[in-house]
């Protein structure tokens, strides 16, 4: 599912590194995704805030993923507006030149 929500987000990564960036990105827009509406706001900023800290970004950087961030969460909803699991790890391996994508998750009351 996380990959039909981030068709062409997790790709734009050149190395694997970069793919595996884009993809946590993504798992964090899907787990604020299945938030209620009123802490997702919160949520956004949070995660804005720490990505501004660990990787000194400059504000474009920060609106940049924001944008992103707000845009898989719309994805999210209309592909599966029900799935209410958190996305607790992932990660992508390369295996005889291909790339597969391993996420968990667990469900949440």
């Amino acid at each position: 599912m996380i990959l039909k929500v981030a068709a062409g987000y997790i790709d734009m990564g050149e190395t694997i590194e970069e793919r595996e960036n884009y993809l946590r990105s993504a798992c964090t827009a899907w787990n604020i995704a299945c938030l209620p509406p009123l802490k997702r706001e919160r949520e956004i900023k949070r995660y804005i805030d720490q990505y501004r800290k660990i990787n000194q970004a400059d504000e474009i950087d920060c609106k940049n993923l924001e944008e992103d961030v707000r845009l898989l969460i719309k994805q999210k909803d209309r592909l599966y507006p029900g799935i209410k699991v958190q996305i607790v790890n992932s990660k992508i391996a390369h295996i005889n030149g291909r790339h597969f994508v391993t996420v968990v998750s667990a469900r949440t009351n």
